[in-house]
């Protein structure tokens, strides 16, 4: 998975998603490759799946701010902003974000 990565000088790369949701519009920042940010949220969902439902009433919002650590020596993912209020939600994003990419 090395080749996926831009930026190694850190022990963990960034992706940070806003999904504007009036218009539609995903606006992302990343020091990993369109190809490893992909790689990364389909890892994240498939890891998700079975995992229950999340009862939690999702936050609404205009705009919704997602931005998650991968961890490569670990291979964890750590949500530092996550405003869905709800797990569900933020898979949702996830995945419309995968397909339209």
């Amino acid at each position: 998975m090395i080749k996926f990565f831009v930026n190694m000088s850190r022990h963990y790369l960034t992706l940070d998603l806003k999904y504007d949701v009036g218009k539609d519009k995903f606006e992302v920042e990343s020091d990993m490759t369109d190809e490893g940010r992909l790689e990364i949220i389909e890892w994240h969902i498939r890891n998700e799946m079975g995992m229950g439902r999340d009862e939690k009433k999702p936050n609404e919002r205009d705009v919704y701010h997602i931005q998650l650590r991968w961890y490569p020596d670990f291979d964890e993912i750590e949500f530092v902003v996550d405003d869905t209020g709800n797990k569900g939600l933020r898979e949702g994003i996830l995945l419309a974000y995968l397909q339209r990419n």
